[in-house]
């Protein structure tokens, strides 16, 4: 029985042994494909005739295939490095074409002529394999990296994409050249008789006097806006030139109105339409009505009168008028800034 054994032993290390001599794969051939490889692409064309049909492309030694499409087309991805043997095969067809010293997470596009049993590569383009995204950190910020062809799949799962491209989750923007997710937008800037009033009291207008508003409507997007008009909560009609705006162009809107009594805040508001995105600004205004018996014979006050940019002029207001102002962050010579602590307003206003 121990000699049965051993002969049989014998008989198997013998068929091995046959077997890795006879064309057994050589242990510096590539044994398979996978990520991190890299990608060989491009298009096969038949001898004076359309590219074949039922054909398939792989690498021989690997388990990489790719099926020839109709149009000629295939793709090879997950290449491993080193010489790398083609093989093209159909039903009457098999032939060999060699490309030499292939990197890891290199793109090769190649075109190859066949002609019987002949594979020639008539055309070979080689990039890095490098793909440029605009990448989404921790923060929810964008920033340019550069990431492997194969590693692209993942980060776009996160959250990244090319410059050009919509941003994943907000599709109304897209990502500029410096990655800043940018797309339709617009802003209004108001004014009331030329002054920035965002605050009230605002200019101290007679009761019954023209007021005048002007809206400065401004495309600050990267696509040009249609569909583009400006409303105001307070006013019947506003009054603009045109109704489409370029990419970093501004008009301004108009419109009229007669000063009433008192405190008076009204809000201008633009919207418009870029690439099917509804998009809308608001800015508001204000002035101050001052009655004509407060103007021509009321006692008067003078105020150093905080503006819309923060500096201070002199003014002066009527005794009624005054608590609005002083409101506002108005003050008289010689008293303290309001929220400057130490500050006082010395002559013409001049904060000291």
């Amino acid at each position: 029985m121990a000699i049965r054994k051993t002969v049989l032993l014998a008989a198997v290390c013998l068929t091995i042994a046959a077997a890795l001599a006879c064309g057994g794969a050589s242990p510096t051939s590539p044994s398979s494909g996978g990520a991190g490889g890299a990608t060989i692409a491009g298009t096969v064309h038949g001898a004076g005739a359309s590219a074949p049909t039922g054909m398939n492309v792989s690498v021989v030694g690997t388990s990489v295939s790719s099926r020839v499409e109709s149009s000629g087309s295939f793709e090879l991805p997950g290449v491993p490095a080193g010489n790398v043997q083609l093989q093209f095969k159909d039903s009457t067809t098999t032939a060999m074409a060699q490309i030499a010293n292939v990197a890891s997470d290199e793109v090769i596009q190649i075109q190859v002529q066949l002609s019987g049993s002949s594979a020639t590569i008539v055309s070979e383009t080689r990039s890095s394999g490098k793909v440029a995204l605009c990448h989404r950190t921790e923060s929810g910020t964008y920033q340019s990296i550069e990431v492997s062809v194969s590693a692209e799949a993942t980060h776009r799962g996160h959250g990244d994409g090319q410059v050009g491209e919509p941003v994943p989750g907000d599709p109304t923007k897209v990502f500029g050249s410096n990655c800043q997710p940018t797309g339709a937008s617009v802003r209004i800037k108001k004014s009331t008789n030329g002054q920035d009033a965002d605050e009230a009291p605002g200019p101290t207008l007679a009761v019954g006097a023209t007021v005048t508003w002007t809206y400065v409507v401004t495309n600050n997007g990267t696509v040009a806006l249609t569909n583009v008009k400006v409303t105001d909560d307070r006013v019947a009609t506003v009054t603009c030139p045109k109704a489409t705006l370029a990419t970093g162009e501004s008009m301004t809107c108009t419109a009229t109105g007669t000063a009433t009594a008192g405190q008076y805040r009204n809000v201008g508001t633009a919207s418009a339409t870029g690439n099917g995105v509804s998009v809308t600004s608001t800015d508001v205004s204000h002035y101050f009505g001052q009655s004509p018996d407060d103007t021509d014979n009321g006692p008067k006050v003078q105020l150093c009168h905080r503006t819309g940019n923060g500096s201070y002029h002199l003014i002066e207001v009527s005794i009624n008028a005054e608590p609005a102002h002083r409101a506002h962050g108005d003050a008289k010579i010689g008293e303290p800034v309001p929220g400057m602590a130490g500050k006082v307003f010395g002559a013409g206003c001049v904060v000291q």
